[in-house]
């Protein structure tokens, strides 16, 4: 990043931060200081499933009206405005965090916020997390980011302009906080965790191998890791994000860091549930919330839209370029893969 001589303009930089790429193939209480993220190692890159290569899924539907919940949310979010820390929060940011604490105690969920400074970039995160209690105490987290991409202060004049992120930050927090009375109603064989990290988004413009990118999964990871070692934490066996699954011209490509067979049971639902033309025709790669847990061994799976996604870090990613639509068709999808990845993950503890 370059940072321009007025003094302003530095602490503007600093503040900002921005899922920006450069090849990414996308070609509760104050916790002490951290040291500031490294960059993330480079993941394996799978080929991409032979598609005749399926399982026979039984469709789970979402609720009739899980498209238009999912969608009220991403309404309320976008009306906060644009929604990153910095040295002094925006607004929406703080206001978003309260609202998803909100939604989520509404439906019976215990919250859980972790709040913590990185000590390099002297920036404030947040992390919060809702568990929905299953037959097994291990977990499958359902994650996704809750920051927008930092558009003001940047040296280019192009790369500042309003951006509320209605699909690139708030389809993820609005399909979770949809989908979390469903899995209330659910009888879940894994305990399923409600994941929504904070600074996903570069603070560099570009993506720099995620160098200042990725501080809230970098975080839960090592968090998570520590816990487990301390005998206090379950293990995670699965991790579904969820970044990117709102545009009206929804394609969920097949995205190559994620495990295999997750891949596979993601396609194989997109089958089950008919919208085959919705998902997998691209595969790329993306650099994303998912690559800390494959890090450490956590099978994990992203579904993101970004592959020649015409309003991704644009002006244009507004709800009139979202739908309900695209919003209830993930809903079948992930609720048709729960079963199937508790049955891959958790079969031989039946």
């Amino acid at each position: 990043m370059k940072r321009p001589a007025a003094a302003v303009l530095v602490l503007l930089l600093a503040a900002c931060f921005g899922a920006g790429l450069a090849q990414r193939s996308r070609s509760a209480s104050s916790m002490p200081p951290t040291q500031a993220p490294q960059a993330a190692s480079q993941p394996k890159m799978h080929s991409a499933i032979d598609q005749a290569d399926l399982l026979e899924l039984a469709a789970v539907r979402a609720p009739a009206d899980f498209g238009e919940q999912a969608m009220a949310h991403m309404k309320a979010i976008t009306n906060f405005g644009p929604r990153h820390t910095a040295t002094m929060p925006t607004p929406g940011w703080t206001q978003q965090l309260d609202y998803i604490c909100d939604q989520l105690e509404k439906s019976g969920l215990v919250v859980e916020r972790d709040t913590w400074t990185d000590r390099k970039e002297l920036l404030t995160f947040t992390n919060v997390r809702a568990v929905v209690k299953g037959k097994h105490k291990d977990r499958i987290v359902l994650a996704c980011h809750h920051d927008t991409k930092c558009t003001q202060g940047h040296a280019d004049p192009s790369r500042n302009f309003h951006f509320v992120g209605a699909n690139d930050g708030g389809s993820g927090v609005a399909f979770l906080l949809a989908i979390a009375p469903v899995l209330l109603q659910r009888q879940n064989e894994a305990t399923i965790e409600l994941l929504f990290l904070d600074g996903e988004e570069s603070l560099d413009w570009n993506w720099n191998n995620a160098t200042r990118a990725l501080f809230g999964s970098k975080r839960f990871v090592q968090r998570q890791r520590d816990a487990e070692l301390l005998g206090k934490a379950e293990r995670i066996r699965a991790l579904v994000l969820l970044d990117m699954v709102a545009r009206s011209d929804l394609h969920i490509q097949e995205e190559l860091y994620s495990t295999t067979e997750l891949r596979r049971i993601l396609y194989s639902s997109a089958i089950a549930t008919g919208h085959r033309d919705r998902f997998f025709r691209m595969a790329e790669s993306a650099s994303d919330d998912h690559v800390p847990f494959l890090d450490v061994g956590i099978p994990a799976v992203d579904l993101i839209d970004l592959k020649d996604n015409p309003h991704w870090h644009k002006a244009t990613d507004t709800l009139e370029n979202c739908s309900a639509a695209s919003l209830q068709i993930v809903g079948d999808v992930v609720l048709t893969m729960l079963p199937a990845i508790e049955a891959q993950y958790f079969g031989e503890d039946r």
